[in-house]
């Protein structure tokens, strides 16, 4: 019997969950990245504008989905230390955030996390690297929806867009295993859609939903039913018989990963994989795909825990 672990005969739709417009910091109008996003293959933004939280019913259509969500940020006085975290809405016309403390402790953060998730949100952990946290800081954060892996404002920024290391942290060391996101940050600051330093498109999440609509998307999120990528694309990943079945776009590498050394390795010496098989019997905690072309663009999937894979 297959146990799929991306839904089997749903589109997927390419989601970037972390946007600012000119409701807050960025250069662009919601309207323009709407039609700049949609242009480019996007079905979803969430516009995260900072510490507001502003519904957009007319940017909704038949092929684009607006997530109304927040970007909220405690700062460590005296310091460049911070906690960002994106909440998304389960109520698209919410226009209001609950009242929170803002107070710069794990414990503090975790009561914000909490409030949140009380009130019909999910919460994304974004950027460990340009926040200039250490592990001590997010490792034993609870109630994480997602965790922000890859960040292309980051990337152009400093060369830290990744958090793929911290990712492992908090699942190996922090318990919690939440879905893993790939998105923009993006502010278009350079206000040139032909620059490179133009900070949209470099990473995106992808989510497997029965139909592109406001529930249906947000659903599909709070289930996991997405991966993180910044190329690669995985078009299906079931277990059958003790064995991973992943099949997935022109690709180098594939690495499935236990929270122990345990590994799973299949390289090539060029971007001819678009299969692989990998035994996942016996006992772990979790295990997760990560697949890797010749150009080191990578899709990783959240971990997926031994009872989740073997109910």
């Amino acid at each position: 019997m297959k146990k799929y672990l991306l839904p089997d005969g749903m589109k997927s739709y390419k989601a970037n969950l972390h946007c600012h417009s000119t409701n807050s910091d960025g250069h662009f109008t919601v309207e323009f990245l709407k039609e700049y996003y949609r242009d480019n293959g996007y079905s979803i933004v969430a516009f995260s504008d900072h510490n507001v939280l502003i519904p957009h019913p007319e940017l909704m259509s038949d092929d684009f989905i607006p997530l109304t969500a927040t970007e909220i940020d405690v700062n460590k006085h005296g310091t460049e230390c911070c906690y960002h975290l994106n909440f998304f809405s389960e109520d698209r016309n919410k226009t209001e955030f609950p009242p929170i403390d803002r107070v710069y402790s794990v414990e503090g953060i975790n009561k914000i996390i909490e409030i949140g998730n009380k009130n019909g949100f999910l919460c994304q952990y974004n950027h460990p690297r340009w926040s200039l946290q250490t592990a001590e800081e997010y490792r034993d954060l609870k109630g994480l929806w997602g965790f922000e892996v890859f960040n292309t404002g980051c990337e152009l920024e400093m060369h830290d867009g990744w958090g793929d290391r911290e990712y492992e942290v908090i699942c190996r060391d922090g318990g919690e295993l939440p879905a893993t996101t790939a998105t923009d940050d993006n502010h278009n600051w350079a206000n040139d859609i032909t620059s490179p330093y133009d900070d949209s498109f470099g990473g995106w999440t992808t989510v497997f939903a029965p139909a592109l609509t406001y529930d249906a998307v947000y659903n599909a999120l709070k289930n996991g039913d997405c991966y993180a990528t910044t190329g690669p694309e995985i078009h299906s990943l079931y277990v059958e018989d003790g064995r991973l079945h992943a099949k997935f776009s022109p690709a180098r590498s594939v690495c499935l990963r236990f929270e122990t050394r345990r590994t799973g390795m299949v390289i090539s010496d060029s971007d001819d994989l678009t299969e692989a098989e990998f035994d996942v019997g016996g006992e772990y905690r979790y295990f997760r795909l990560e697949v890797k072309d010749s150009h080191n663009n990578k899709a990783m999937t959240r971990a997926y825990s031994f009872e989740e894979v073997n109910k």
